[in-house]
């Protein structure tokens, strides 16, 4: 009879352990599909999604290989670890390079430079310069940018740009490796090439836009030659200045070369006012002339239609024309003598003759007094 009692205590142990795992189990399972619930949600919904904001660029990897890039719009994908997305800055971006001394302003360089220390340019005709650019540039293809340079992970983190990776070299050194470098290099090696073939004055004065634009070409040119997703957009030289310790003797150059210019434009300027003047001058000549020539050619076609009708009259009576031609030619000798009107002169069978003019008027005055009138 006593084993009989003992058992169930036992089994009524056992009845509420597995009570106790059923719920358990049964909370687990809820938690489960919860889970597995949010997980859905979390894939069809906010997961997978995303919106390219402006001037920036999405890299769809699917696995870590690059299968789409988007630069407008929202879209969804499987979300990680199947996708995986990068945001690329496609805007306008800017860099500086300077070439100058490290150790003293452009003003009180150094009588000495010390390569390593400070930067300078050396030109064709051996002479020293120092520079500073300003270089635009952009990304024009964000698949090849991302994954032909060395970026890092997350190209625009927060809504700002991260451009190089830091890193540090066997020796210990620090420093950074990725696109902004890459640029400075290639700029500074085209700038080497360019400006060891020019001239000093052609650097400092005379052809700086010539030689701005072949240093663009040349920048360009191993830009577009790496194939890195990379489009120079400008190039710009901001200043260009020879070390101080000459900075004296290039002033003097330059203000001789001003000088100069200032003449030359000065005997350009008196060059083209004398040659306006003498085409005025020529111009009033040459109207003079045709007026003179016009007022000429009629005067003589008056006197040669009047001599034709005199000698049509001639020719019908010539005594009478000749008479009358006389008595007009001394008509005008008298008009113009001075004295009492008269003209002494000699006939044809050599008699002396006077002829007296009668019935003159008397002058008239302008003005007359009270006492006259």
């Amino acid at each position: 009879m006593a084993q009989d009692v003992n058992p169930a205590p036992e089994n009524g142990r056992y009845e509420k352990g597995l009570e106790a795992l059923t719920r358990s189990l049964r909370t687990a399972f809820v938690l489960l599909l919860a889970a597995i619930a949010i997980t859905l949600v979390y894939f069809v919904t906010g997961g997978g999604y995303f919106s390219v904001d402006p001037q920036q660029a999405v890299i769809v990897l699917r696995f870590g290989r690059a299968v789409d890039c988007h630069s407008t719009g929202a879209h969804w994908y499987i979300p990680y670890p199947v996708h995986s997305f990068v945001r690329v800055y496609t805007g306008q971006q800017y860099l500086t390079v300077d070439l100058r001394t490290l150790e003293t302003g452009e003003d009180k360089a150094p009588r000495s430079l010390t390569p390593g220390r400070d930067e300078y340019l050396i030109t064709g005709d051996a002479n020293i310069v120092h520079a500073s650019w300003h270089i635009g540039y952009r990304v024009s293809n964000p698949v090849k940018y991302y994954l032909s340079l060395s970026t890092p992970p997350r190209p625009v983190d927060n809504n700002r740009i991260q451009d190089d990776v830091e890193e540090t070299d066997g020796d210990g050194v620090k420093g950074t490796r990725g696109p902004v470098k890459m640029l400075r290099s290639m700029f500074r090696g085209a700038l080497l090439e360019v400006t060891s073939s020019e001239r000093v004055d052609s650097v400092l004065s005379s052809g700086q836009g010539a030689y701005s634009e072949r240093v663009r070409t040349a920048f360009s040119r191993r830009v577009d030659a790496a194939d890195c997703g990379l489009e120079i957009t400008s190039v710009t030289l901001n200043r260009v200045y020879p070390p101080g310790a000459t900075k004296s003797a290039f002033d003097e150059v330059t203000a001789a070369s001003n000088t100069r210019d200032t003449l030359r434009n000065e005997a350009h300027a008196y060059g083209i006012g004398v040659k306006n003047e003498t085409l005025s001058r020529k111009a009033e000549i040459l109207a003079e002339a045709k007026t003179y020539r016009s007022r000429t050619v009629a005067l003589l076609k008056s006197e040669s239609e009047y001599f034709d009708s005199i000698r049509a009259e001639y020719e019908k009576n010539p005594k009478t024309v000749l008479t009358s031609l006389y008595t007009d030619a001394l008509g005008e000798a008298l008009e113009g003598a001075d004295g009492g009107g008269f003209v002494l002169g000699t006939s044809r069978k050599g008699r002396k003759e006077v002829r007296i003019r009668l019935n003159q008027e008397a002058p008239k005055r302008e003005k007359t007094t009270e006492a006259e009138k």
